[in-house]
């Protein structure tokens, strides 16, 4: 009999939607430990079936390793008294980051990570093999890994590519962010061994052929749509999640209103999410990377009441 998901991390139970926890920052800059650890609270209460922290809306890229321990620590304290599924983000600019990253999280009782790819520059065929076995050997193997499969970094992988990875037996999973819809058939395809997870944006359409979940940003400002739309699924009821499909699609343009001239990840959801009731508000991100300006929220939240009553969090 397989285990459940809170015991340990596998192919055949990942499943779900999985809430994207932002790490909170007051206005010194300092992690705050308490809204963290509420926010925490909420979405499990919420019923989100994992939550994972570290990762691009946890601005993994402006948290040190010093740090990054200490907000590990305090995710892995709450998370377990919950008896929460858990994975962190690892993704860094070299092995050494990631493994002293995925070694900590290991012992602190976390289940699983994202690993995106060394981003500075590409890695060649022998650098990437060498890289997936210092990842594979870095952790127990029942620590489960997801290969985080973003154009943002080098060595974009495709369904094919998965092959040769797929003799890692903790690697369970991607998080695949691309909108291809062949490629993703491709991906499910030739690695249907894996649990692959997409996001709001083709939730529908992927779960309908095969994917088994999502790494949700939406949560944080509705859980209730996002849970109902899953159990829509689940159920086979297709019209009804074509139609939360659709009303995503206008939402995701109207949040490009977030996103001014070039806001990504964070603080585009950061900012989201202040525009919601459901989660404490922290919208302090780390520099190089402003806020969303505040009358910039509000003005959201105001297009938001008007034209996505349906999709606002009423408690």
């Amino acid at each position: 009999m397989d285990k459940l998901m809170h015991e340990q991390l596998t192919r055949q139970n990942l499943h779900g939607v999985w809430a994207a926890i932002a790490t909170p920052f007051d206005a010194q800059d300092r992690f705050d430990e308490d809204v963290f650890r509420e926010n925490i609270r909420r979405l499990h209460n919420a019923g989100a079936h994992g939550i994972y922290t570290t990762d691009s809306d946890g601005e993994f890229y402006g948290i040190e390793l010093n740090e990054f321990k200490h907000i590990v620590q305090v995710f892995a304290e709450e998370t377990q008294r919950l008896a929460f599924p858990t994975m962190v983000g690892v993704t860094w600019v070299n092995t050494q980051g990631m493994v002293d990253r995925l070694r900590f999280a290991a012992e602190e009782g976390i289940l699983g990570a994202h690993i995106g790819h060394p981003f500075f520059m590409p890695m060649t065929p022998l650098s990437y093999h060498a890289f997936w076995k210092d990842i594979r050997d870095a952790v127990p193997p029942s620590f489960a890994l997801i290969h985080y499969n973003t154009p943002r970094v080098h060595n974009y992988r495709k369904g094919p590519d998965y092959v040769p990875l797929l003799d890692i037996p903790n690697l369970i999973g991607t998080k695949h962010v691309g909108s291809d819809f062949t490629e993703v058939l491709s991906l499910m395809a030739s690695a249907p061994e894996l649990a692959h997870f997409t996001g709001e944006h083709a939730m529908t359409p992927y779960m309908m052929f095969g994917a088994s979940g999502i790494y949700s940003w939406f949560i944080n400002f509705n859980p209730r749509y996002v849970l109902d739309w899953y159990a829509e699924i689940v159920a086979g009821e297709w019209d009804r999640a074509r139609l939360r499909q659709q009303r995503m699609h206008a939402f995701i343009h109207a949040k490009s209103i977030l996103e001014e001239s070039g806001n990504y990840h964070a603080i585009v959801n950061k900012a989201m999410s202040a525009a919601s009731s459901f989660l404490v508000e922290s919208n302090h991100t780390r520099r190089p990377y402003l806020p969303v300006p505040d009358k910039t929220v509000r003005l959201f939240r105001r297009i938001v009441e008007e034209q996505f009553a349906d999709m606002l969090w009423n408690g």
